[in-house]
């Protein structure tokens, strides 16, 4: 925020300090009240789950903060994010690749964007991404204060982390790439690598090639690409990854992705695709809000989705979905606060 006014810099760091309380102090309190009313009872669904907690007017203040922190956060319309950049075209213009092609950026004007991408302002952000040029800047600023708890992209860190102990990649394509939080941190691990970030969003695409040329990063590349009809031709890749992207797409869409992620891959090569799923009543009951509360449209029937059966229908002989940690013993049962239920899904290509 150090690039803001005064005045924008502390509202969005007291947004910030709100998003830390609900999901350490409000949260625990929530979900210890919810498991006071399930004693002797049998919780099987999710909306059972939600019976216990909807008379709760903690339940209905922890909607209310998780619902307009994230908009004020955008869109207030004195320090929102989008005023405060929508002031700033000159040094917005300053933090973005210029928009042709380079070692570090390819764009593709003519490429049409999906009509799922037009219908929602998903995370509430204005546009959706490709609504003005300052939007990956906007959507980089925001994504500090997404998850509580952890370093900043510490995350896509441990992720990166998590490739290499499952191989030595030379070729990797990172799907709905974005501004580049996760398609760095595996550019700087596997240094040999080329990695191809691609995304639909131009302005998101342009923050990232001009991170990587003030970075010197001379093996990554961000290409502007549909990830269900990408350009590439068969089995260019060993590693195919994508890091909350399915989760906003349509089921018929991931089932693409997934078809399209059979394809490009080497054989013996690896998909892995980081996302988040909750099998639990209580939490799948939390996500469900969630969807609704942070304009998540396709969030619900992707967590209710058979990825076994979508893995198999594009190739895959079996595929393996885990928890993961986006930071230090968050998967414990101990955990108390609130975390999105981080989870990776990954195959291999037979040889």
């Amino acid at each position: 925020m150090k690039n803001f006014d005064r005045s924008t810099t502390a509202f969005q760091e007291l947004i910030g300090s709100m998003r830390q309380q609900w999901a350490n102090n409000l949260y625990p309190t929530l979900h210890a009240d919810y498991q006071a009313t399930t004693i002797g009872h049998s919780i099987n669904s999710s909306e059972q789950a939600g019976d216990q907690v909807t008379d709760m007017p903690l339940y209905h203040w922890f909607c209310f903060i998780e619902r307009h922190y994230q908009r004020m956060k955008y869109s207030d319309p004195r320090w929102g994010l989008a005023k405060a950049l929508s002031q700033r075209s000159d040094w917005v213009n300053e933090q973005l690749h210029p928009a042709s092609d380079s070692p570090w950026l390819k764009l593709n004007p003519a490429m049409p964007i999906p009509d799922y991408y037009h219908a929602v302002d998903i995370h509430q952000h204005p546009g959706n991404l490709i609504g003005a040029d300052f939007d990956g800047l906007m959507y980089q600023a925001s994504a500090t204060s997404i998850h509580p708890n952890t370093r900043r992209f510490e995350a896509h860190e441990r992720f990166a982390q998590w490739l290499k102990s499952h191989g030595n990649f030379h070729n990797v394509l990172n799907m709905g790439c974005g501004f580049g939080k996760c398609s760095f941190p595996i550019a700087q691990t596997f240094e040999h690598a080329q990695v191809i970030g691609i995304d639909l969003s131009e302005p998101c695409l342009r923050l990232a090639a001009h991170t990587a040329k003030e970075e010197g990063l001379r093996n990554i590349r961000f290409e502007q690409a549909d990830a269900a009809n990408p350009h590439y031709s068969n089995e260019t890749f060993d590693l195919v990854t994508s890091t909350q992207m399915l989760h906003e797409l349509p089921v018929d869409t991931i089932k693409k992705v997934l078809t399209e992620s059979y394809r490009l891959l080497k054989p013996g090569g690896l998909v892995v695709h980081l996302d988040f799923r909750a099998r639990e009543p209580w939490l799948e009951f939390l996500l469900d809000g969630h969807s609704v509360r942070n304009n998540e449209g396709f969030l619900t029937a992707f967590n209710r989705m058979d990825m076994d059966a979508a893995f198999t229908a594009a190739g895959f002989v079996k595929a393996v979905i885990e928890p993961f940690a986006e930071t230090e013993g968050s998967t414990e049962p101990s955990w108390p606060y609130w975390r999105f239920p981080w989870t990776l899904f990954w195959a291999q290509k037979p040889q």
